[in-house]
């Protein structure tokens, strides 16, 4: 199995290495700028009648509002990503699907705060220790969850440039995110925005990984054939 890993991983660098991809800089530039001037938006306008910091502590906030935008995003790139591959019976397909479904997942989780429900439901029966409270323990499980996720799909990942790159950026603010979480106690509304930017910065790489990724299953994937039945 492991010689089987090794060779999948060679595989994807030479693959990786021709690749072809359109020039994405400005895109992230201008995904990430505007990401930033949300977030300045967030905190300098808040709805009538709310408190200091609603836009990052209250669910019912701005950043919420995009980040569950973004993870939405993220799970239709991916989806697209699949169909393509599908189309064209190439690999990877099992990580594009298992993509779709763990951002359909937290785009759900986002909007209809699963993890906090749990958190509360589990907190009636056990305490959360060290951290603040049973939320910041699930969230922490997430990253932990995803880490085997991608080491089993790494050869996969490899194959598509800067998808990696993006990856490990969304994963080091969303570090950032969980210890601004989990150490801050209790939170201030100064702890709670730059712990919510980091979330909403994490989830931008997220879509930006996801929609470059599709860029490359497009701009690699065979042109349709004449003789191909369209419907």
């Amino acid at each position: 199995m492991k010689n089987r890993f090794l060779s999948a991983l060679r595989e994807s660098i030479d693959y990786r290495k021709q690749a072809v991809l359109p020039s994405v800089k400005l895109i992230i530039i201008a995904t990430v700028a505007c990401t930033l001037v949300y977030i300045l938006i967030s905190i300098f306008f808040v709805p009538a009648g709310k408190y200091e910091g609603y836009n990052f502590i209250s669910e019912n906030g701005s950043i919420t509002a995009l980040s569950a935008l973004l993870l939405a995003m993220s799970g239709s790139f991916s989806l697209a990503s699949l169909a393509v591959n599908i189309r064209n019976k190439v690999r990877p397909t099992w990580m594009w699907a298992v993509m779709a479904a763990g951002f359909a997942f937290l785009t759900l989780d986002e909007l209809l705060m699963f993890h906090e429900r749990l958190g509360k439901t589990i907190k009636d029966y056990a305490d959360s220790g060290i951290f603040r409270n049973w939320n910041d323990i699930i969230v922490i499980l997430y990253g932990v969850l995803v880490l085997p996720v991608v080491a089993v799909f790494l050869p996969s990942i490899i194959r598509y440039r800067m998808y990696l790159e993006l990856l490990v950026t969304a994963f080091v603010f969303y570090a950032i995110h969980t210890l601004i979480d989990a150490t801050q106690s209790p939170r201030t509304t100064v702890s709670a925005t730059w712990e919510e930017s980091a979330k909403i910065l994490s989830v931008t790489f997220l879509a930006l990984a996801t929609f470059i990724g599709f860029l490359g299953t497009l701009w690699n994937s065979e042109p349709t054939k004449p003789d191909q039945k369209n419907y």
